[in-house]
């Protein structure tokens, strides 16, 4: 077998105390010893404090936790003691709240870690509830640098109540209260001299009618070569995300939870 050099310092074997580089010395190792014996002696030291106290939960802006009790139950006692913890942001806070309340929403981070976008447009915001509203700003503050611009605009046909004053104070946040067809058509063309006309990502969670949200689809394929739906197992949704993916073969689905989906433009070669 010929051994390769160019990457030995990236391939590290440990035998003992010792530490070997090269893939072809790891084979080798393992050869002669098989797998390592495991030393199960914790060794123990103190982390430094890298998480400060954030501010406490405004339950006034979370009405409808109690709300899931029913398929959660004791998510207020759950939620209290998340609210006696320290973290780094008011946002990591959200994030455990949303993902204690709905869990499947973690897979929206997953969707963001695929795609990586800087710029989000997020069509339903899910009323009083606003999981993928949190999720998304807590993906974009999480990830963001001086140099590269985050945005997030949330669109919904209704006004916001409990939900504006919860994230209003997010710089990078703008909601726009339309029906979201309007909406994406309105940013097309440039009535919003602030925002870009085209997106990383763009989520769909709105009315789950067809055939509103086939045209969502088509029209936000305009816009962006990332696409997220939630509620994708709900019938109209399902025959309008089906409709979509027949007719247009550069886009791959990927299931990323019960009702959450993700597809992306990939031409061939």
């Amino acid at each position: 077998m010929r051994i390769d050099r160019a990457h030995e310092e990236r391939y590290n074997t440990i035998d003992g105390s010792a530490v070997y580089m090269g893939w072809d010395r790891g084979w080798q190792i393992f050869h002669e010893k098989s797998s390592p014996k495991v030393d199960m002696q914790i060794e123990k030291r103190e982390l430094p404090q890298q998480r400060q106290m954030s501010t406490p939960l405004d339950f006034s802006l979370w009405p409808d936790t109690k709300d899931y009790d029913q398929n959660n139950p004791g998510i207020i006692k759950k939620v209290e003691d998340l609210d006696r913890r320290k973290y780094a942001s008011d946002l990591e806070k959200a994030f455990w709240v949303n993902v204690t309340r709905v869990p499947i929403c973690a897979s929206y981070l997953a969707a963001c870690a695929k795609v990586r976008p800087r710029k989000i447009l997020e069509l339903g915001t899910g009323g009083d509830s606003a999981h993928s509203t949190g999720m998304f700003l807590y993906w974009l503050h999480s990830t963001q640098t001086p140099k590269a611009r985050t945005l997030h605009i949330s669109v919904d046909r209704h006004p916001l109540s409990h939900v504006w004053p919860r994230y209003r104070e997010i710089p990078f946040w703008h909601f726009i209260q339309a029906d979201s067809i309007t909406a994406m058509k309105t940013i097309m063309a440039g009535a919003f001299s602030s925002f870009p006309r085209v997106f990383d990502m763009i989520f769909i969670d709105s009315s789950h009618l067809y055939p509103h949200t086939l045209y969502e689809i088509k029209q936000a394929s305009y816009m962006t070569d990332a696409i997220l739906l939630d509620d994708t197992t709900v019938p109209d949704v399902a025959q309008s995300l089906s409709e979509f993916l027949m007719a247009h073969s550069e886009w791959l689905r990927i299931d990323l939870s019960h009702g959450v989906t993700l597809i992306e433009r990939h031409e061939y070669v």
